[in-house]
């Protein structure tokens, strides 16, 4: 995730590079003293440049980069590209604005949005959540499993910058391979776990206690989603018994 960065004018601050808003509209908890209604976007400002490109003549509006799946504005049939042009019925002036307005929603409202989209605008009506456990990893955790030769770690903003991990991409990641299974380890360094047993994962603990969960019911493999370069798939980790399972 990129880190916001001043221009010269107050209108560019934070257009040059596109960050996450804690709905997503990334609120730092000193902005907003209660917890924020959560939309689940990848928010991007706009310059004179890229307001010419569109064929617009002011800087008004903030751009949708990535919408997060079964998320609000998702389901509300926002989309990327869309320009936000009016939010809970106030101008959005700046991207500054939004996150102004963002910051006084709460759990459970719905808002109306206005987004200006290939020359048209369409309004569309949000009911915003509570920002989901997965959305919310701030503490780093690190989780060893020896039998199955894994390091897994809690993907934090930090992680993320890191591992170059896309936005959007919530789950545990996968740091280090035992070198000696390597060849046979169907995952790889830098996949993100997102589910396990089809349940979703946030924390290296919560996979640990799958995995150990399967064991102990003498399963020979656990089913783990991945994500990989952006791709999902379905994969089998084989369960190695310790010799005190016996």
């Amino acid at each position: 995730m990129l880190t916001p960065k001043r221009t010269v004018s107050d209108r560019n601050f934070a257009f040059s590079a596109a960050f996450s808003v804690g709905l997503l509209l990334a609120l730092s908890p000193s902005f907003a003293r209660a917890e924020a209604g959560f939309m689940g976007m990848y928010l991007q400002g706009i310059d004179a440049r890229i307001a010419a490109a569109m064929g617009r003549s002011e800087t008004d509006g903030v751009l949708i980069r990535d919408i997060a799946v079964g998320e609000p504005a998702g389901r509300a049939g926002l989309e990327r590209g869309d320009l936000i042009v009016s939010f809970a019925g106030e101008t959005v002036s700046s991207f500054k604005r939004l996150i102004e307005l963002a910051s006084k929603t709460s759990p459970g409202q719905e808002i109306k949005i206005e987004v200006n989209r290939r020359g048209r605008n369409q309004a569309f009506t949000l009911k915003l959540g509570k920002r989901p456990g997965a959305w919310n990893v701030s503490k780093g955790e690190i989780v060893t499993l020896p039998e199955a030769g894994l390091t897994l770690a809690s993907i934090t903003p930090k992680i993320r910058g890191r591992f170059d991990i896309r936005w959007g991409a919530v789950g545990v990641l996968v740091t280090l391979i035992d070198p000696e299974r390597v060849m046979k380890m169907p995952l790889s360094r830098g996949d993100v776990i997102v589910q396990v047993d089809q349940r979703a994962v946030w924390t290296p603990k919560q996979v640990e206690a799958r995995y150990k969960m399967a064991r102990t019911s003498g399963r020979k493999d656990v089913l783990m989603l991945i994500e990989r370069a952006g791709e999902f798939k379905f994969m089998l980790l084989p369960i190695k018994k310790r010799p005190d399972d016996d």
